[in-house]
C-alpha cells in the first residue's frame, strides 16, 4: 500500500462534486436490423434512439455513470425473447451504438452474465449491480421492460430502492404497479 503524502496548500478544500449516481441500462441490446430481432417490435425493447435519450437523460441530470448491463440468452428467454441474439453480438453491437452516442456522461458496459453463463434473475442483477456501483440508483428501461419488472415479485422491494427511467412514447400504458407508484418513475424525454 502506498503511504506517500500529499502536500495542498493551507485552508484547501476539494471542489465539491457536481454529478452524482448510476443510471443502469438493463435491456436486451439487440440492435441488429434483422426483421426478427427484438427491436423490430415496438416499445419492447430499447433502440438506438431509446439508448440515446436514456444517455441525454443522464446527461442533463448530471449523472456520473452509465452502466449498460448486457443480460445473457437464458435471462432474455425466461422474459420472453424467443431467439435472442448471442451475447457477444449484442455486445459487439452496443459497442457501436455506444461509439455513435456523443455524451459527456462516462459509460461502462457491464457483461457480468458474461461469466455466469446462466440465467439471472432481475432481482439478482440488481443487487449485484448495487454492490458494483456508487448511488444513488436509476434504473432505466424501455415501456416492455419497465412493465415487466412491475409484474415481479421484488417490485415493490426495489422501487423504494431506485429510481426508474423509462424511454417511453406518448402511448405508453403503464402497469398498474407503476401507476401505484407514479411518483418513483418518469419517462426520458426531451421535454421534461
Amino acid at each position: 500500500m502506498d503511504r506517500t503524502g500529499i502536500q495542498v496548500p493551507f485552508g484547501y478544500e476539494p471542489p465539491e462534486e457536481t454529478s452524482k449516481g448510476t443510471l443502469l441500462i438493463y435491456d436486451s441490446f439487440d440492435l441488429g436490423d434483422d426483421e426478427g430481432s427484438p427491436s423490430s417490435v415496438a416499445s419492447d425493447w430499447l433502440d438506438r434512439q431509446g439508448l440515446a435519450e436514456l444517455a441525454g437523460w443522464a446527461e442533463r441530470r448530471f449523472i456520473s455513470r452509465v452502466v449498460w448491463y448486457v443480460p445473457h440468452e437464458e435471462t432474455l428467454k425466461r422474459m420472453g425473447v424467443r431467439f435472442p441474439a448471442p451475447m457477444y453480438k449484442r455486445e459487439e453491437a452496443l459497442r457501436e451504438a455506444a461509439d455513435s452516442i456523443r455524451s459527456g456522461v462516462r459509460t461502462e458496459i457491464d457483461t457480468w452474465e458474461r461469466k455466469r453463463k446462466k440465467y439471472t434473475p432481475m432481482d439478482t442483477a440488481l443487487r449485484y449491480m448495487e454492490e458494483r456501483y456508487k448511488g444513488p440508483y436509476f434504473l432505466g428501461l424501455s415501456e416492455g421492460t419497465a412493465n415487466r419488472f412491475a409484474s415481479y415479485q421484488g417490485f415493490e422491494e426495489w422501487i423504494r430502492k431506485i429510481r426508474l427511467v423509462v424511454a417511453a412514447g406518448p402511448e405508453f400504458q403503464p402497469h398498474p404497479h407503476l401507476g401505484k407508484h407514479a411518483a418513483r418513475w418518469n419517462a426520458a424525454t426531451k421535454r421534461e
